[in-house]
C-alpha cells in the first residue's frame, strides 16, 4: 500500500515537499522586540530560498516580511529586525498578523502572532475625567468602533470591573487618525484603576490587555 501511494503521487505530479514555521521572540540589548522565524524543509537541502510572508489582521493580501536560505540539514532561521554582515533590515509587523513560510512553491501552516492590547490613559486637564485610547493593531486593519473597554479597580481580591464604555473613533493630532477612545469620570480620589480591553473586544487582532494602573 505504501509503494502504491508513492506511485500515485508520482503519476499525478504531486509532491510531499513541506516547510515548517515556528515563531519565538526576545528583547535585544536595546530593548527592541525581535521576532525569530525558524523551520525546516523536507528535502533537507542547504542553500534553498525560504521567504516569510505576513497577512495583517483584517487584510486579504500577504507581504514579504523576511527571507533567508537553508543551512545544512534543511533548517532555516531569520530574525526581524536583523543585522547580518553589517546590514540592518527591518519590516514593521503588527499584532494579529498571520505568518507562513514559503519554499519552492510550498507553504507552511499559518501561525497567528498576537500581543496583548495596550490601552493608554490621559487625564483631561485637572478634571476627574480620564480618556482611554486604543489604537488598531494595524492602521489598515480591523477597527475598534463600539468595542467595550472596562474601567477596573484593584481591591484585595484582584482587579474588578467598575463600569464599561464603548470605544468611538476620534481622529486626533496627538493620538493619530486611527485613534479610538472612551472616557470615564471618577469622582472618588485615591482608587487604583486601570483600563482593560477584554477578550471579546480585543479579538481578532489582539489578546486581552490592560493599561498601566493609575491613582484617581
Amino acid at each position: 500500500m505504501i509503494r502504491y501511494g508513492v506511485v500515485i503521487l508520482a503519476v499525478l505530479g504531486l509532491s510531499a515537499d513541506t516547510v515548517t514555521l515556528d515563531i519565538s521572540q526576545y528583547f535585544n540589548s536595546n530593548k527592541v522586540r525581535v521576532l525569530v522565524f525558524a523551520g525546516t524543509i523536507s528535502s533537507r537541502t542547504a542553500g534553498e530560498d525560504v521567504a516569510v510572508l505576513g497577512r495583517d489582521c483584517g487584510v486579504q493580501g500577504e507581504r514579504l516580511i523576511a527571507a533567508t536560505r537553508t543551512a545544512a540539514g534543511g533548517s532555516w532561521r531569520v530574525e526581524n529586525p536583523s543585522q547580518e554582515q553589517g546590514v540592518w533590515t527591518f519590516t514593521e509587523v503588527f499584532s494579529g498578523t498571520a505568518f507562513r513560510a514559503r519554499w519552492n512553491g510550498h507553504y507552511s501552516d499559518s501561525v497567528v502572532w498576537r500581543l496583548p492590547a495596550q490601552p493608554r490613559i490621559w487625564r483631561v486637564g485637572r478634571t476627574r475625567t480620564w480618556e482611554v485610547h486604543v489604537l488598531p493593531a494595524a492602521p489598515s486593519g480591523v477597527g475598534l468602533k463600539r468595542k467595550t473597554v472596562e474601567l477596573q479597580r484593584l481591591n484585595p481580591s484582584g482587579w474588578v470591573r467598575v463600569r464599561s464604555a464603548r470605544l468611538a473613533r476620534k481622529a486626533d493630532l496627538e493620538w493619530g487618525a486611527f485613534n479610538y477612545e472612551a472616557t470615564f469620570t471618577v469622582p472618588t480620589r485615591g482608587l487604583k484603576l486601570r483600563a482593560y480591553l477584554p477578550a471579546a473586544s480585543a479579538a481578532p487582532c489582539y489578546l486581552p490587555g490592560a493599561s498601566a494602573p493609575w491613582r484617581s
